[in-house]
């Protein structure tokens, strides 16, 4: 089904001349998603900025928004070093345009909007340590014991409300780090902590 289909619920714009203003950049979109958008973004400057600069991703989103979230965290282990941080910026937008969106809508269930946020930063997250960890092994850094793509036996425990897919729009993550001993020389324990 589709985005549009499943609206049950618009917000009401705290500032309807935001929201009609940002709401004439998807004027060929269906009724119910201009008005969503009206109220999204007359409630939400932060929204309403992310509609105007991703207009294009999200209008293509509306189209099947599972599909858009998938497509999305496909392509994040993909991301080279260099691009890792703006890349993983310009899709945690996405991720928040798509799933606030969906949220006031009430096209997700709100078990949907939190494993959606959890997704994402787990796959950032994954991304993240990765590529560095490659990164820290190239540059001699770190013992190169086998393969950097799996981290160099690096395991990350989500703690708290990304441990129980849980995160909200306002949440941090907290992590614990752990390294498995057995593929370094004790020698190299103090140079893999420190990476």
């Amino acid at each position: 089904m589709t985005f549009t289909s499943r609206i049950t619920r618009l917000p009401h714009a705290f500032d309807p001349m935001r929201g009609a203003d940002v709401a004439e950049v998807f004027a060929d979109q269906p009724t119910k998603v201009v008005d969503l958008i009206k109220g999204t973004a007359g409630c939400s400057p932060y929204l309403a900025g992310l509609l105007r600069s991703e207009a294009d991703w999200i209008t293509e989103a509306f189209a099947d928004p599972e599909r858009a979230v998938a497509d999305l965290l496909a392509d994040i282990p993909h991301i080279s070093l260099d691009a890792l941080p703006s890349e993983l910026r310009r899709y945690k937008r996405r991720i928040a345009l798509l799933v606030g969106l969906a949220d006031l809508g009430g096209v997700w269930a709100l078990e949907t909007v939190t494993q959606v946020l959890t997704d994402f930063a787990d796959a950032a997250v994954q991304a993240s340590i990765s590529t560095l960890v490659a990164a820290e092994v190239s540059r001699g850094k770190l013992p190169a014991s086998d393969d950097p793509a799996n981290a160099g036996g690096m395991v990350v425990l989500a703690m708290g409300k990304m441990g129980a897919a849980e995160l909200n729009y306002s949440s941090d993550i907290d992590l614990i780090c752990l390294f498995d001993e057995t593929r370094f020389d004790p020698d190299d324990y103090h140079d893999v902590r420190a990476a």
